[in-house]
């Protein structure tokens, strides 16, 4: 039997196992951190000196100290110290410094665009001998935002 959870890697309780209290409240503390996640930051490059308990970071590329070498990775800070997360694809998260949703694809962390107003109008094609030239960009800007939405992949 896998001792933790296939999608986030929470840990399970096993049979025979002593002090199951430790691995079902590590499992509840990061329950808890990916329930609705709130990321502090994606930008800090290494690990702040004063973390609130439950405050989330997203850890960027080439981050120091002990978040070194988990680049895309959600951490949270408990009494524990700080644990990690590999959130799989889908995953959404709010970004309280950027002030934006952010999902993780195939490609890594994109940004979500929250309203359509985000958007510059897309201008239909209208007549002529460049129609199938402004279909195209039409066509191609419309793909390009249902991939910065989620809705489909690049």
């Amino acid at each position: 039997m896998d001792e933790t959870t296939a999608r986030f890697s929470l840990p399970l309780l096993i049979a025979g196992q002593g002090q199951k209290d430790i691995s079902h409240n590590e499992a509840l503390l990061l329950l808890d951190a990916v329930m609705h996640p709130e990321l502090q930051s994606r930008s800090a490059g290494s690990p702040p000196l004063a973390p609130v308990l439950g405050q989330c970071w997203l850890i960027p590329a080439e981050a120091g100290g002990v978040w070194s070498g988990r680049d895309g990775q959600v951490t949270v800070w408990s009494i524990g110290g700080w644990r990690y997360l590999s959130p799989p694809g889908g995953y959404r998260a709010w970004l309280a410094d950027e002030g934006r949703w952010i999902r993780l694809g195939n490609d890594g962390w994109r940004d979500e665009i929250a309203l359509a107003g985000d958007w510059p109008v897309l201008m239909a094609p209208s007549g002529g001998a460049v129609i199938d030239v402004e279909a195209r960009i039409a066509i191609g800007a419309l793909l390009d935002r249902l991939s910065a939405a989620g809705l489909m992949e690049a």
